[in-house]
């Protein structure tokens, strides 16, 4: 048995991308509390594990679809495995791609 499956996270984490790029459609977007912060959290039409946007992916989203939330819902975007430094070390995470899709 994977241990993975055992301890899995209710949010999308950079290996449920399996090293690949996968596009994905925006069916919601909440605040949510996440450890001691609020974050923006993303749902999709095509999994049940919601993604937890950091800094970076939010002004993405601003970016490509405007800042208000609201208007994301029904929006398609491809996440994209990566790496990022994160106190003192890399690490992977998923961004999301700022090429507009579709």
């Amino acid at each position: 048995m994977d241990y993975k499956e055992i301890y899995r996270s209710k949010y999308m984490k950079a290996d449920d991308l399996n090293g690949r790029s996968a596009t994905y459609t925006v069916s919601g977007c909440i605040a949510e509390d996440v450890g001691d912060d609020t974050k923006l959290v993303l749902a999709f039409s095509e999994t049940d594990r919601p993604l937890v946007l950091n800094k970076t992916n939010v002004v993405i989203m601003a970016e490509l679809f405007g800042p208000e939330s609201d208007g994301w819902e029904g929006k398609q975007i491809k996440l994209v495995p990566a790496t990022t430094q994160y106190q003192g070390k890399t690490v992977k995470c998923t961004r999301i791609s700022p090429e507009m899709v579709g």
